[in-house]
């Protein structure tokens, strides 16, 4: 930089910009008053706030290659996979289930407290009430899980 400059520069938004906020698509040309780009802030309830401090989960203790550990973020729960062991997050990992042998990666279907979960070997349910895992064999294995409209769809059931 030349001498006496010092690198830092103002921007000033001007209300009008504010008002319309960011521009609807990007094909909205940059010189059509809508602001272009928002970073590091998110709209929550009409106003826009910082984002939340991201924490991370400390795996260590699962020693294993890739694509493990699985995390899963669910509505109630956060369960993180080996191949072999299923475990939930709550500020520590607590373990919950050991299954037999590894297979495929696992997938889940998320209920809030009822969670269905397949390797492709062997289905796993956490019981709504209780909490616990159990291996289920009401329920087929799968490879591919999905919630949709709160109906479960799996893909290669049984293999």
């Amino acid at each position: 930089m030349p001498d006496g400059m010092t690198g830092v520069f103002n921007v000033t938004i001007s209300s009008e910009q504010l008002k319309r906020g960011l521009r609807p698509s990007k094909r909205t040309p940059r010189n059509a008053g809508y602001l272009v780009e928002c970073l590091g802030a998110v709209g929550r309830d009409g106003v826009l706030q910082a984002l939340d401090a991201l924490t991370r989960i400390d795996t260590s203790a699962i020693a294993t290659t890739f694509p493990y550990p699985q995390l899963f973020v669910c509505t109630n729960c956060i369960i993180i996979c080996s191949p072999t062991l299923i475990y939930e997050y709550d500020g520590s990992l607590t373990l919950k289930y050991t299954a037999g042998a590894a297979a495929d990666p696992w997938t889940l279907a998320d209920y809030y407290d009822y969670i269905y979960l397949s390797n492709g070997s062997i289905a796993v349910i956490r019981d709504a009430a209780s909490k616990v895992y159990s291996l289920t064999t009401d329920l087929p294995s799968a490879s591919a899980i999905c919630n949709f409209n709160g109906q479960v769809i799996i893909g290669a059931p049984g293999l």
